[in-house]
C-alpha cells in the first residue's frame, strides 16, 4: 500500500492496533486488532476496519442485547446501520420525526416504551439473530454495558472481548 497523500512509493508500515470507534458516531466501542498502516514520511494513518457491515452488524447485535435503556446516539446508530433517514424512520415507528431528533441528540430521553419499539424495529431486520428479545425483556437479562471492545478475528469478522 502507497500513501495517497504524500505520494510516498515506499510500502507504509503495518501494524496492529487498538482503536477507539468513533467513526461510527457511539464513543464507547473499541476495537482490538485493527490492522493500520502510516507513512514514515508524511506521518498519514490509514485503518483498516475489514469487513464494515458485518463490524456494524456484531455493534448493532450488542446494542440489542444490552440490559439498559438505549441511548440516543445508540438508537442514531441502529436507524443509520438500517439505512433509514430520520423521517423515514419517524413514519415506520410513528414518532415524529422532531421527537425522534431530539430524542437522538440527548434533548429528551428514551423512555422505556420507545426502547422497545426501537429494538424490535431493528431486529425484525438484522440476520441471523441469535437471542430472543422476548426472553430478554420478560426475565430483565441482557448484558450490562458501558464500553464495548471487539476483537478482530480474521477475514474482517469481529468477536465480542468485553462489554463493561
Amino acid at each position: 500500500m502507497k500513501c495517497s497523500m504524500c505520494e510516498n512509493n515506499k510500502t507504509l508500515k503495518k501494524s496492529t492496533i487498538t482503536y477507539k470507534y468513533k467513526d461510527c458516531g457511539l464513543d464507547n466501542v473499541i476495537l482490538i486488532g485493527v490492522t493500520s498502516y502510516r507513512c514514515d514520511k508524511c506521518g498519514e494513518e490509514y485503518i483498516s476496519f475489514g469487513n464494515l457491515e458485518n463490524l456494524h452488524n456484531t455493534i448493532a447485535v450488542l446494542l440489542l442485547k444490552k440490559r439498559d435503556l438505549l441511548t440516543g446516539k445508540e438508537i442514531r446508530f441502529l436507524r443509520k446501520h438500517l439505512g433509514y433517514s430520520g423521517a423515514m424512520f419517524s413514519r415506520l415507528i410513528g414518532y415524529g420525526h422532531e421527537a425522534i431528533s431530539r430524542i437522538e441528540t440527548g434533548a429528551n430521553p428514551v423512555t422505556e416504551s420507545f426502547d422497545r419499539l426501537v429494538r424490535f424495529t431493528v431486529a425484525t431486520k438484522l440476520p441471523d439473530r441469535e437471542y430472543d428479545l422476548h426472553d430478554q425483556i420478560l426475565n430483565n437479562s441482557g448484558t450490562k454495558m458501558n464500553r464495548i471492545e471487539l476483537t478482530s478475528i480474521g477475514h474482517g469478522n469481529w468477536k465480542l472481548k468485553k462489554a463493561a
